[in-house]
């Protein structure tokens, strides 16, 4: 796609994105820019599969609202520039990496179905009736805790990945790219939990009593470390999580 094309179709999504409140103004910013660069790598193929991402997943955010009552913490005001990127940065490098690459659509591909698997079981997991276990223990811990998994959020999870290569093959991706990142995607929303209940970061509010994944509390006091790295928050396992996606799908298109 023109560059330019590119930019006014990432632009207005990203416009679109902020006056719903899906998104803040720095993450209107930065959703630009990933849209721009995937929409010029990729193409239409490559819009259809971002657009795809960003309106389910916030379709989904938005109306979740079990969801957003149980995590304490939770932010409001949309997305921020640096959950936009955690999510779409890797997509990306790898949209920009398909002129000359093949394999950068398993890259763009498998990082997306990553961050859509993702997306849709937590949102879809805050509806389940039995309360997440924490995947690393199995440990039962309440609803909203980094690394807790439900059998409904997994089975979300996966029909998240799924709707998105169904959406590949339709716009006629090849079939090793859709089956790698399909795979891809659903590894990696268990990679995601399994960081997220070993080694991120985990506060505590001794004012509050709760538990959340920010370093201050949402009544404003500083929260203390009980475990985890402290560098090592919701957005940075998402990036991981996604750039994981993307890598594994890559992986397996090359073996495929």
């Amino acid at each position: 796609m023109n560059p330019a094309v590119a930019a006014a179709f990432a632009g207005a999504l990203a416009l679109v994105g902020r006056g719903l409140g899906w998104l803040n103004t720095g993450g209107a910013l930065a959703s630009s820019a990933v849209g721009t660069a995937v929409f010029t790598g990729g193409g239409p193929a490559g819009a259809a599969l971002l657009t795809l991402f960003f309106v389910s997943g916030s379709l989904l955010t938005k109306y979740s609202s079990r969801s957003r009552r149980n995590r304490l913490d939770a932010q409001t005001g949309g997305r921020t520039a640096r959950q936009v990127l955690a999510n779409g940065g890797c997509a990306a490098v790898g949209a920009l990496m398909i002129p000359s690459w093949e394999g950068g659509w398993a890259l763009l591909f498998g990082a997306l179905a990553a961050a859509q698997a993702d997306t849709w079981a937590t949102e879809i997991g805050a509806f389940s009736t039995k309360p997440p276990r924490l995947i690393s223990t199995g440990v039962v811990v309440p609803p909203g805790t980094s690394g807790g998994v439900t059998l409904l959020g997994s089975v979300g999870g996966f029909m998240g990945a799924s709707v998105m290569a169904t959406l590949a093959m339709v716009i006629g991706l090849p079939a090793t790219v859709t089956i790698a990142g399909l795979l891809a995607g659903f590894v990696a929303m268990m990679w995601d939990s399994l960081l997220g209940a070993t080694v991120q970061g985990i506060y505590h509010c001794d004012r509050c009593d709760a538990v959340g994944e920010r370093p201050r509390h949402r009544c404003g006091d500083r929260a203390r470390l009980i475990r985890g790295w402290a560098w090592l928050d919701n957005d940075a396992v998402n990036l991981v999580a996604t750039c994981s996606g993307g890598a594994v799908a890559v992986v397996l298109w090359w073996i495929i």
